[in-house]
């Protein structure tokens, strides 16, 4: 058995990992390189590595001519300052043969009372090509739906006029079947004109989205509440709400979010008239904000269902609705870099819950 003391075995260990890992002490000059930092440094440009025991990796940095090179000093400088407990950074690297990307990641630590800063680099070029794949790819899909449902839209209108028409002029001149077939084809001809506004909603999300600023949720919520009026009197319905946070997003979309949500407990009540509760509670750097009903509930097998496009769990006879409401809150709430789901049980009443970032005060 070896005797070494584990510490001793660190070291050797470090070596054997393919992340290029050096540590610097409290002043930025390095004191150790593992060799896949050494061998990265023979074949590649060290702009941003310097791979010498005993080299200044800020000073080196800092004196870089490019943006990448000075934005890593920058970063380095506020950990060794103290200022920050880790830096993480994206960057794009020029080797012989390609351009590979790397993700660097630099953290403090303390021996003793010495304080020492490790940094490592990762190579993140696979994941880089993939997430710009599926990028473009959900680009080129956006640009399909908005182009299909945008081109459907006027045949669909002059379609539903002719029928409006013929149930115009014709109402009571046909007999019972006609009217009804009219009636049914200018219904089906309405809801599909609604499926094709939604899908081409649910296509902009991101590429028409407004900036993302300071949105006060309660303000959001009272004009939603002023939009819903007639539905909630109609309803019957209770809407009651805590105090609601100011959050990081797009006030319009978090608008059609609301909306959404308060129609949906509203529409799938029951028998009994809708209760809806609102609340928010901050959790680290998020608001975890939800909407809870006291109405049908739904299956937990469906959980995941209800957010898919044009999914329905109840026919159009039961429910009105085109199927992509909450496809669109989930579209939403992940353009906002949060997450969205559902707790409920049949009959027992449902809760939509979802994340969205909080906004720092100037003391965080």
């Amino acid at each position: 058995m070896d005797s070494r003391e584990p510490a001793a075995l660190v070291p050797a260990a470090v070596d054997t990992l393919p992340i290029n890992f050096a540590i610097l002490d409290d002043e930025g000059t390095i004191l150790h390189t593992n060799r896949a930092w050494q061998e990265f440094g023979e074949a590649n440009d060290l702009e941003l590595r310097p791979d010498t025991i005993g080299t200044n990796y800020l000073d080196i940095s800092a004196q870089a001519e490019t943006e990448t090179a000075r934005t890593a000093a920058v970063g380095l400088a506020e950990i060794l300052a103290g200022e920050r407990e880790l830096f993480e950074f994206e960057y794009p690297c020029h080797s012989p043969d390609e351009q590979r990307w790397f993700l660097m990641r630099a953290a403090p630590f303390t021996d003793g009372d010495r304080r020492y800063v490790a940094v490592a680099h990762f190579d993140i070029t696979e994941r880089h090509e993939y997430q710009r794949r599926l990028e473009a790819s959900n680009e080129r899909l956006e640009q399909f739906a908005y182009a299909v449902s945008h081109d459907l839209q006027e045949p669909l209108r002059m379609v539903t006029s002719y029928l409006q028409l013929l149930e115009y002029r014709y109402t009571d001149e046909l007999d019972e079947d006609a009217d009804d077939f009219i009636e049914f084809a200018v219904d089906g001809a309405e809801r599909m004109e609604a499926m094709i506004e939604g899908l081409l909603s649910y296509s902009r999300v991101d590429t028409q989205g407004n900036s993302i600023g300071s949105v006060d949720i309660e303000a959001v919520l009272d004009d939603v509440l002023i939009d819903l009026e007639m539905r909630i009197e109609e309803a019957d319905a209770e809407i009651t709400s805590e105090s609601l946070p100011t959050v990081a997003g797009d006030a319009s979309q978090l608008r059609q979010l609301f909306q959404n949500l308060v129609d949906n407990a509203i529409e799938y009540s029951g028998e009994e008239p809708p209760r809806v509760a609102i609340s928010a509670t901050r959790e680290g750097d998020e608001w975890l904000i939800s909407v809870s009903d006291e109405g049908i509930g739904i299956d937990s097998a469906d959980e995941d269902r209800v957010f898919e496009v044009f999914e329905r769990l109840h026919s159009h006879e039961e429910h009105a609705g085109t199927g992509i409401g909450l496809a669109l809150c989930r579209r939403i709430v992940e353009r906002h870099g949060g997450e969205i789901w559902v707790d409920s049980d049949s009959g027992d009443g449902t809760t939509f819950s979802f994340t969205l970032p909080a906004v720092r005060s100037r003391t965080e």
